[in-house]
C-alpha cells in the first residue's frame, strides 16, 4: 500500500530547518548580566522585609508569607543560591540550564516568601526562562553552529504578543498617548519620573508627542516586521531606542534590560551571522573567547 506524501512537509521542513545559533550565545551572556543586575538588589529587600517579625507584606490572593516562614538566614540562602545559578548560567556549557533554573526557582521563592510585588518583569522572566530552556544554551561553540529555531519562534510569540497588546491598547483606548500627555504625566510621576531630564522633557509637548507616537508605532509594527529578513534589524534597533529611552527617563525596573538581552535571538539568524562575520576580525581575543562560550 502506498502512502500519500504530506503536502505540507516541505513547508514544515523549511520552517524548522536548523538556523545559525550564535544569537543564543549573546542572549545567554546578556541575560545573565541582566539577571545579576536584578538579583543583587534583592539582597537589601531581605533586610527590609524581615526588619520586624510583626511586619507582614501581602500581595495577591495567595498570602504566601502568612503560611511560609522564611527567616533572614533562609532568605539570604535563597539569594545566595540564585547568585550561584547566575554564575553557572554565565559559565555556560552543561551548567547553563541548571544555573538558569536555580536562579529562577530561588528568585521566585524569594519574591513569594518576602511578599514582594509580582510586576511585569517577573512575569516576563517566566517566559524568558522557558524560551532559554528550549534553546541550545547548554552547547558551546554556537557562533559556528546551527540549531532548531523553535526557541526563537517561542520568543517571537512572547515578544509579539507583549508589544502588540500594549501598543493596540495605547492606540485604541488611551487617547492621551496620541498627544503625548500620558508620557508627560509619567515623566513627572513621583514613583516613575527619573531626574531633571525627565522633568524638563515633560514640558516639551512636541517631544512627548513624538516619543508617544514612536512607542505606539514600534509596539504595533514589531510583530509584522521582525520576521522579515531585511527589516528584522531596523525594528530591533527601534526597540533598543525605545527601551533605552524608557530606562533613562523612567524608573520602571529591569524589564527593558532583560527584554533587550534576548534581542540577539529575535534577530534574523542570517542577518546575525553576517554581522558576526563582519565584526569578528576587529574583536581579536574577545571574539575567540566568545567562540568558546
Amino acid at each position: 500500500m502506498s502512502v500519500k506524501p504530506d503536502a505540507g512537509a516541505p513547508v514544515l521542513d523549511a520552517l524548522f530547518a536548523p538556523r545559525w545559533a550564535g544569537g543564543w550565545t549573546f542572549a545567554r551572556l546578556l541575560f545573565g548580566v541582566a539577571a545579576l543586575e536584578l538579583h543583587k538588589d534583592r539582597f537589601f529587600h531581605v533586610r527590609d522585609a524581615l526588619a520586624h517579625p510583626e511586619v507582614v507584606f501581602n500581595a495577591g490572593p495567595a498570602h504566601v508569607v502568612d503560611h511560609v516562614a522564611v527567616g533572614a538566614a533562609g532568605a539570604w540562602g535563597l539569594w545566595g543560591l540564585g547568585l550561584v545559578g547566575i554564575g553557572a548560567l554565565l559559565y555556560g556549557g552543561r551548567w547553563a540550564r541548571p544555573g538558569l533554573w536555580s536562579w529562577f526557582v530561588a528568585y521566585a521563592l524569594l519574591v513569594a516568601a518576602l511578599g514582594l510585588n509580582v510586576r511585569v518583569p517577573e512575569r516576563f522572566i517566566v517566559w524568558a526562562t522557558l524560551a532559554l530552556s528550549v534553546g541550545p544554551i547548554g552547547q558551546r561553540g554556537l557562533l559556528s553552529a546551527y540549531a532548531s529555531p523553535f526557541g526563537r519562534y517561542l520568543l517571537l510569540v512572547v515578544y509579539g504578543s507583549l508589544y502588540l497588546s500594549t501598543g493596540v491598547m495605547k492606540a485604541l483606548e488611551e487617547d492621551a498617548w496620541w498627544d503625548g500627555s500620558a508620557l508627560a504625566y509619567a515623566l513627572l510621576d513621583r514613583w516613575h519620573g527619573e531626574g531633571a531630564l525627565a522633568a524638563w522633557l515633560s514640558g516639551q509637548r512636541a517631544l512627548c508627542a513624538f516619543g508617544s507616537a514612536y512607542t505606539i508605532v514600534f509596539e504595533v509594527a514589531f510583530v509584522f516586521l521582525v520576521g522579515l529578513r531585511r527589516l528584522s534589524l531596523p525594528i530591533l534597533l527601534m526597540g533598543v531606542g525605545m527601551h533605552v529611552g524608557i530606562d533613562v527617563l523612567l524608573e520602571v525596573g529591569p524589564l527593558g534590560v532583560m527584554a533587550m538581552a534576548l534581542y540577539p535571538v529575535l534577530l534574523d539568524p542570517g542577518v546575525g551571522q553576517r554581522l558576526w562575520t563582519h565584526a569578528r576580525p576587529g574583536l581579536g581575543r574577545f571574539a575567540s573567547w566568545l567562540e568558546r562560550q
